[in-house]
């Protein structure tokens, strides 16, 4: 039987890594920021150790964008809630007003009332 000599890899610089990571999911401002990273690093690992680094990389990558997906929909939670909440207020200002106006008349009808009843009222 004889041995296949393995394939020489491809070297490892700053292209062939951001090729990796954006083959991996890696966006670009991140990638950029992990390349220079593993360029430092590349030369001296193997190449499953290349791997491993490439997958955490990229799932950082996955984490960091979880993460400001997750911050995303805070925010327009957040902006929800306060267009909510402002129509709240105003609707309960029209509420306010509304009572405002049926007090007044509540109290015109009892002093008309009063104005107008016999001393003794009979049932």
């Amino acid at each position: 039987m004889r041995l296949r000599p393995r394939a020489t890899p491809a070297p490892r610089d700053r292209a062939r890594i951001e090729r990796d990571l954006e083959q991996l999911g890696v966006g670009e401002p991140l990638r950029d920021a992990l390349a220079s990273r593993l360029e430092v690093l590349a030369p001296t690992l193997s190449e499953d150790a290349y791997q491993a680094a490439l997958a955490g990389a990229a799932a950082a990558h996955d984490v960091h964008r979880l993460g400001e997906e997750g911050r995303a929909r805070n925010e327009r939670d957040y902006q929800e809630i306060q267009r909510l909440l402002a129509t709240f207020s105003g609707e309960m200002k029209k509420l306010d007003e509304a009572l405002r106006v049926l007090s007044g008349y509540v109290q015109r009808m009892r002093s008309r009332a009063r104005a107008g009843e016999p001393k003794a009222t009979l049932h």
